[in-house]
């Protein structure tokens, strides 16, 4: 009775199971998070620091002019330094910055000061 039962019902339910696994699938498109993630891409700007802000926490940070736009580039310990260090970074000193745009900030991942 039980093998009859089993046999009965275990199909039906395994064919819903598999058809609402399908709907969530193929709902959301594969690899969505690394393709968005994949496509902010790092881009290099030249230009002069205006002003050096304050330290907040570990992350430093200092605002600088690439042509008529203003950016303020953000910094940590994980940041590398090609040419100079921190200490270069002085108000009207020329910067190159590495790193990636979100709006008007760059999160550096590389300076040369």
């Amino acid at each position: 009775m039980k093998r009859l039962l089993a046999t009965l019902l275990l199909p039906p339910s395994l064919g819903v199971a598999f058809s609402s696994a399908l709907a969530v699938v193929g709902t959301s498109p594969v690899g969505a998070a690394s393709q968005s993630h994949a496509m902010v891409q790092a881009k290099t700007w030249h230009g002069k620091v205006t002003k050096i802000n304050e330290t907040m926490g570990t992350s430093e940070s200092f605002s600088m002019k690439v042509g008529a736009a203003n950016y303020v580039v953000h910094y940590d310990a994980m940041t590398r330094f090609e040419m100079g260090s921190k200490r270069n970074s002085k108000v009207g000193a020329p910067v190159t910055v590495t790193g990636t745009l979100k709006r008007m900030t760059i999160c550096a991942m590389r300076l040369s000061a």
